[in-house]
């Protein structure tokens, strides 16, 4: 019995032995499935990410504000309605169904395409294209000051600041192209302490601080993609295609309902989308 075993065991060693030296012969592995096909109704796409933030997008939405070169978007400070910076100087105020209650009331011929509120104290923030500058709001809502200006080497002034987002005292302010850069601005320090200059996008639309883990949430309005990068490394956590939004340059994200903004410069409509 020992021997017709030892017979056996010596014929499965050779066997694999052959196969292992066959080049034909290739071990079997399971890698985990990447897509760039859209995903759910609202055709989005998610990508593997080690931070988790593959996120499946379904029901997509549109909501008609009427209005024209919406530039950029955010939550107010309750969280239950927008502000929305246009091109024409104007900051609007919109309910979460897209209906246009008024705008801020202050006169401005600037050129705002970024909006964004300071959670904390309601402070909002925005950016000019042309200037290369960061303005905030005056409590009033009557008038507007001067926060500082940047000095972008090489800048193209219609390819300016589009889009600027809070995050723990800085102000994150995205130079749309020439160069496509990311300058992080202190508050405190009233300066730039750091830049990142972004390769995987065209036009650089608008960008989102996402508090919980310190990622950018950036647009891309030229390829349609809406990429989450880290802070610090600019390292690519997840990336999204939404094409269902024309141009899509103003972008904020709402983890109490659990979905993404957007405002179209084409059609001048507000696009919700669920993600999970």
């Amino acid at each position: 019995m020992k021997v017709v075993r030892t017979i056996i065991l010596c014929s499965c060693i050779a066997a694999f032995v052959s196969c292992v030296k066959d080049p034909a012969f290739v071990p079997e592995t399971h890698e985990p499935e990447v897509t760039d096909e859209p995903s759910g109704e609202g055709g989005g796409s998610g990508e593997e990410s080690p931070a988790g933030k593959n996120y499946a997008l379904s029901g997509e939405k549109s909501y008609a504000t009427g209005l024209d070169g919406l530039s950029s978007i955010c939550l107010n400070e309750k969280g239950d309605g927008f502000y929305i910076a246009q091109d024409g100087g104007l900051l609007y105020e919109a309910g979460l169904d897209g209906t246009v209650k008024g705008t801020v009331p202050f006169k401005s011929s600037h050129d705002w395409e970024g909006v964004t509120v300071n959670p904390a104290d309601g402070t909002i923030y925005l950016c000019e294209e042309r200037e290369w500058a960061i303005y905030k709001v005056n409590a009033d809502h009557k008038d507007v000051t001067l926060v500082g200006r940047i000095s972008v080497e090489g800048g193209v002034s219609n390819k300016g600041f589009e889009g600027i987002t809070y995050g723990k005292g800085f102000l994150y302010v995205a130079n749309q192209a020439s160069p496509s850069r990311i300058y992080k601005y202190s508050i405190k320090e009233k300066k730039v302490v750091s830049t990142m200059d972004i390769s995987f996008a065209e036009y650089l639309s608008d960008i989102f601080y996402e508090e919980s883990d310190g990622s950018l949430w950036i647009t891309d309005s030229k390829k349609q993609r809406l990429t989450n990068i880290d802070a610090e490394s600019g390292e690519t956590i997840a990336e999204y295609n939404i094409s269902f939004v024309k141009k899509p340059e103003g972008f904020c994200l709402d983890k109490e309902r659990k979905m993404f903004w957007f405002c179209c410069d084409k059609t001048g409509n507000l696009h919700s989308i669920s993600y999970k």
